[in-house]
């Protein structure tokens, strides 16, 4: 019985900072650090963008295009150069569409910019940014980015 209690009593123990460490994690964050925060969040946000567009690949696409070209078109209004930048993106999102969290990593081809500086266009960009999708729970997102964005979408 002591074993038991004591089993448990650890697994609390342990589960306890992990389920902390996600609110931990920035709101705009660099991917491959910060690794069980991460995973924590992951978790929390199993859901993806495909399942929340019931498995329609191109209505995600479509919602996913249209995000990164007002990402585009925000950088363009405030002057903030992205022009170059090649960038692996994890998006987290609120049942209600608000981004919780986003996750980032330049690629090795994307020219050099000050993560700093990038950073905080991520999170500004978040903060005027909601998805048009909802959910009933959590849901993300994880995939590449260029700017200039040279492939639109196109109605036939």
């Amino acid at each position: 019985m002591k074993f038991i209690f004591a089993l448990m009593l650890g697994t609390i123990f342990s589960a306890s900072p992990l389920l902390a460490q996600s609110d931990e994690l920035p709101a705009v964050f660099i991917l491959g650090e910060q690794e069980q925060a991460y995973e924590t969040l992951k978790e929390r946000h199993s859901q993806t963008l495909l399942e929340v567009t019931n498995y329609d690949t191109q209505e995600a696409f479509t919602h996913w295009l249209a995000r990164v070209e007002e990402m585009e078109r925000y950088a363009n209004k405030i002057k903030f150069d992205i022009d170059g930048i090649k960038i692996w993106l994890h998006a987290f999102w609120n049942p209600d569409g608000s981004i919780s969290h986003m996750g980032y990593l330049l690629r090795p081809d994307s020219r050099n910019i000050d993560e700093v500086e990038l950073a905080a266009f991520l999170k500004t960009f978040m903060k005027r940014y909601t998805f048009e999708i909802t959910s009933n729970k959590p849901f993300s997102h994880y995939t590449g980015a260029n700017f200039p964005i040279y492939g639109r979408k196109v109605d036939n």
